[in-house]
Order: C-alpha cells, then structure tokens, then sequence
C-alpha cells in the first residue's frame, strides 16, 4: 500500500531515539537552505575562510599560495552553501569543478592531484569571511582591529574582513594572520581591546 500511495517506509535495527537523531540529521542537511557564491573557502589553521573580491582582485592565486604553505582548499570560483539550522554555513565545491581551480595564465589545475589528499577537504564551515579589494587611496582602512563587521549569507552572519589588495602585500601571511587571531578571539583575547 506505501509502495502505490508513493509513501517510503524505513525499517531499521537501531533504537528509536539514535534512529530519529540521524534521520534528523540527515533530514537537516538535505533540505536546509542554500546559495551559491563566486569566491574561494579554505581552511586555514583550522578556520574556514571564504575569500570574495571582485573578479580578478587575486582570490585564486591567494588560495593556490595557502595551499603551497600547508593549508587547504575546499573550493573555487563557485561556493555552494547550506544554512544549518540558520545557526551556521557549511561551505562545498560544486561537483563538477571539486578540487580544480582555475589560474589565469596556468588553466585548470586539480588541486588534489598536484599537492595530495592533504591540500584538499570536500566541505568546511564558514567561519571568517575576507573581502579583497583593490587598495583605495582615500579610503580609509581600519588599522587598530576595533571595528567589527559581519557579512550574512543565508541570514547567518559572518565575520567580515576588508583586506585592501596592492603591490607588495603579502595577502596569504595576512589571512594566515587573520585565521590565528580568529581562533584567539573565540578563546577570549582580542588584542585591539
């Protein structure tokens, strides 16, 4: 009668509790909400840093440097995010372009055939995300660390860096940097303060 009416039925072995906090989670996942953005998401000592900028700006070859100083790259040129529980973002690759990215002047490179399993992750949560941008003259930057800005995604925000991009800055030992003092935020040390 299921079977006609379309209805699935799922039996299992495990107890009722454990067999309804998975298929909970699983529920979870499947149907949360989700977006896709053009950006790069590594993780960097551990934190899941979602890198935008306009096109060009040099997100890209940021990540492929971080990924050369040991950290990893979960995507590029296309995020695709899921709102959990509108608490928090896990972050993926799309599937057809999982684990490649794209240098202007090199082409497709797949990334986990040049640097190993070790350079890659297939999905991470977003917990910083970084803004690069042309570097504005006039413009001012903040320099003391005391303005905190978010970025929402799917209603979550997000903590948001502005990194202004120019010659001579070295972009990846500054989001290197930024990742530590992240995770020395959430430990309670915020050295601006």
């Amino acid at each position: 009668m299921a079977e006609k009416k379309g209805v699935p039925i799922i039996v299992s072995t495990l107890p009722t509790n454990i067999l309804t906090t998975r298929l909970t989670k699983v529920l979870e996942d499947a149907f949360a909400p989700s977006t896709s953005m053009h950006g790069v998401l590594v993780e960097v000592f551990g934190v899941g840093i979602l890198i935008i900028g306009k096109s060009g700006v040099g997100k890209s070859e940021c990540a492929l440097e971080l990924i050369e100083r040991g950290h990893r790259l979960v995507a590029d040129d296309v995020v695709d995010i899921r709102s959990i529980g509108g608490t928090f973002l896990i972050g993926s690759g799309a599937k057809l372009i999982r684990h490649h990215m794209e240098i202007r002047g090199l082409g497709i490179i797949n990334i986990n055939h040049l640097f190993g399993v070790g350079a890659i992750r297939d999905k991470k949560q977003i917990q910083l995300v970084v803004n690069l941008e042309d570097w504005a003259e006039k413009k001012e930057y903040d320099r003391l660390g005391l303005e905190e800005s978010v970025y929402a995604i799917l209603g979550v925000e997000v903590p948001l860096l502005t990194i202004p991009v120019g010659p001579g800055r070295n972009i990846p030992i500054l989001i290197e940097t930024a990742a530590m003092n992240f995770r020395l935020h959430k430990l309670g040390y915020n050295t601006a303060k």
